[in-house]
């Protein structure tokens, strides 16, 4: 990982900083009931450089929840680096994610495979995101 640490965090998919997949709209309303419900019990862990947190990933039980990388670190590996050392976390167990049309790549580059394209509504606009999974090795 570099000088990307990733540090377990109990509380916190990468919802894109590319526009081109998303309108404001859609992000800018928030069900605070359910995102507290998303952060009740998780596992998480925040990526730090030069003690500065740039971002986290979370999941419950064992599907990815929430990616998030700060846009000024974008393309850096910090996805990749918070990505690996989450899977390390679940040795021998099947990890799996709803990746948006952004975060496809990065997850198809450390080893998920694509199962399903989907069509989802968020907030009155639809998506397509892919249902992904890894099958994470025994350490």
């Amino acid at each position: 990982m570099g000088n990307h640490a990733a540090e377990p965090d109990r509380g916190h998919q990468q919802h894109d900083t590319d526009n081109r997949h998303f309108t404001d709209a859609a992000w800018a309303q928030v069900d605070e009931t359910r995102w507290r419900q998303k952060l009740a019990d998780p596992i998480g862990l925040v990526a730090v450089v030069n003690s500065q947190p740039f971002g986290f990933i979370t999941a419950i039980g064992t599907h990815i929840d929430l990616l998030f990388v700060s846009p000024d670190r974008a393309r850096q590996g910090i996805g990749g680096a918070l990505i690996e050392a989450l899977c390390v976390q679940y040795p021998a167990q099947i990890l799996t994610v709803d990746a948006s049309i952004t975060a496809k790549p990065c997850f198809t580059a450390h080893g998920f495979k694509v199962v399903a394209e989907q069509r989802v509504a968020a907030r009155g606009e639809w998506f397509i995101n892919y249902r992904m999974e890894k099958r994470v090795a025994l350490r």
